[in-house]
């Protein structure tokens, strides 16, 4: 009985050894190349990079014991794209590719003869909508009449609504027909949005939220083969995208409701977090919008069982820049004035303040301060006396401020330096990006937290 148990385990061994690892045949004809590249996607550079490097032959196998992961593969000969190809598991990873004189066909895989076929369903309905764009463009150029081109647009319109439900019927067939195959989840990760309603397209937050707000409807979010595809960075990049041109109100509550959505993955999750985090809360980004980032910060705070790591940054981050918002009081530091006085925040006197944190040889402070040096309804408004602009250098080189009055300093601006460097030391303000700019009344309430230099005179109208 030993005996027979333990053959019957060698040949589960032996067949599970032999089916191991993958062996892909590529037959060619009338292809000359000198190198056939196999390349896979790699989620970290967010690229397609090379781990298989042959001699182009017109019948050439790739193989090796260790199974392919899975994700999206692509081949090349020298620099031509052949054909893509899935891994969706440690099985089935032996098939062949027969590239015939018009045609494509792939033998031992009925996930990749699928997605051979959904590729070229998909090009169809995009060559009919090409030809729709095509119309539309040639009744413009000849000059039509408005109510022709109406018409004609009302067809058109349609046309394309025809072809949309076309396309997404085809779709989720192909996901019933592959479902639990990496191409069931790639075309759920690649449907485009419903069709806006027409009068969408006249009110500008209306058309974004809306793209926003459908742009993840049915991803596969417990998906975590998607990192292996370009898929997942390209529905992160048009969600951005779409985020941009709103403001953190609108903007807000649709990012939360996709975490929420996020959150069937703790690592799907976390990728979305910081892709955001590097768009909406970098001080380094030109889009970075902080009531946005502060309600990303709670959200992911409020995550069970957070890593520590992440824990402590997010804490931080949070501590740094949830204060001096717009309607708050600014916070009273002590300054040394351009004249000797020592006085602090509150005991200047002004209708309107401009402070402006800076260093004083920070290229990007010298180049602000340049741009303000030019700008009119600035200088007028100085002039009349219902704005001071205050300059705040807050670090601990009284010599180099020093050297920036006696070169450097505007006359019709107020200079001052944080000799006790408070603002640094206590974190009273978040001046980890300079030059930053913070526009108060005359109770020094906050206006405007983070004023960029195309803001300047817009911001002076509003108010004055």
């Amino acid at each position: 009985m030993n005996r027979i148990l333990t053959l019957f385990f060698c040949t589960i061994i032996f067949i599970a050894n032999a089916q191991s690892g993958y062996q892909i045949r590529i037959k060619t004809e009338n292809i000359h190349a000198d190198t056939l590249f196999v390349k896979a996607y790699d989620a970290k550079s967010k690229r397609f990079t090379t781990f298989q490097a042959l001699k182009f032959e017109n019948d050439i196998t790739i193989k090796d014991k260790t199974p392919l992961a899975a994700g999206i593969y692509i081949l090349l000969a020298d620099s031509t794209m052949l054909s893509e190809f899935l891994i969706s598991d440690a099985k089935n990873q032996k098939f062949t590719f027969l590239f015939l004189k018009d045609d494509l066909k792939v033998e031992g895989s009925k996930e990749n003869s699928a997605n051979l076929a959904y590729t070229k369903q998909m090009m169809e309905f995009r060559r009919q909508e090409f030809v729709l764009q095509t119309e539309v463009r040639q009744a413009q150029q000849k000059g039509l009449p408005d109510y022709m081109l109406q018409v004609l647009a009302d067809s058109l319109f349609k046309q394309y609504d025809n072809i949309y439900a076309e396309r997404r019927a085809f779709q989720e067939k192909m996901i019933n027909e592959n479902k639990g195959l990496l191409l069931a989840s790639i075309i759920q990760g690649s449907k485009d949005a419903p069709q806006p309603p027409k009068d969408y397209y006249q009110n500008r937050v209306k058309l974004f939220s809306f793209l926003a707000e459908h742009n993840f409807d049915d991803f596969p979010w417990e998906d975590e083969r998607m990192f292996n595809t370009p898929i997942l960075d390209n529905k992160f990049k048009a969600f951005a995208q779409h985020i941009f041109p709103l403001d953190a109100k609108a903007s807000t509550p649709i990012v939360l409701k996709v975490f929420n959505e996020s959150k069937k993955n703790r690592n799907m999750y976390y990728a979305f977090f910081d892709f955001l985090e590097r768009e909406f809360g970098s001080i380094k980004s030109p889009y970075r919008e902080e009531e946005l980032y502060i309600a990303m910060l709670k959200d992911i705070l409020n995550l069970p069982d957070l890593e520590e790591t992440r824990r402590l940054r997010y804490e931080y981050e949070l501590n740094l820049i949830d204060k001096n918002h717009a309607g708050a009081q600014a916070i009273d530091f002590n300054i040394l004035l351009d004249n000797g006085d020592t006085i602090s925040l509150y005991d200047i006197n002004a209708e309107f303040l401009m402070l402006y944190f800076q260093h004083p040889d920070c290229p990007t402070c010298v180049e602000l301060r340049n741009k303000m040096k030019d700008m009119g309804i600035l200088n007028n408004t100085i002039a009349s006396g219902r704005l001071k602009v205050v300059t705040i250098y807050f670090e601990d080189s009284e010599d180099l401020w020093r050297n920036y009055l006696r070169t450097r300093a505007f006359k019709n601006w107020t200079h001052g330096w944080n000799y006790d460097q408070e603002i640094a030391e206590k974190r009273l303000y978040d001046v980890r990006h300079i030059p930053m700019i913070m526009f108060l009344d005359k109770n020094k309430r906050i206006i405007k937290k983070d004023l960029l230099s195309n803001e300047i005179e817009d911001w002076l109208k509003r108010y004055l």
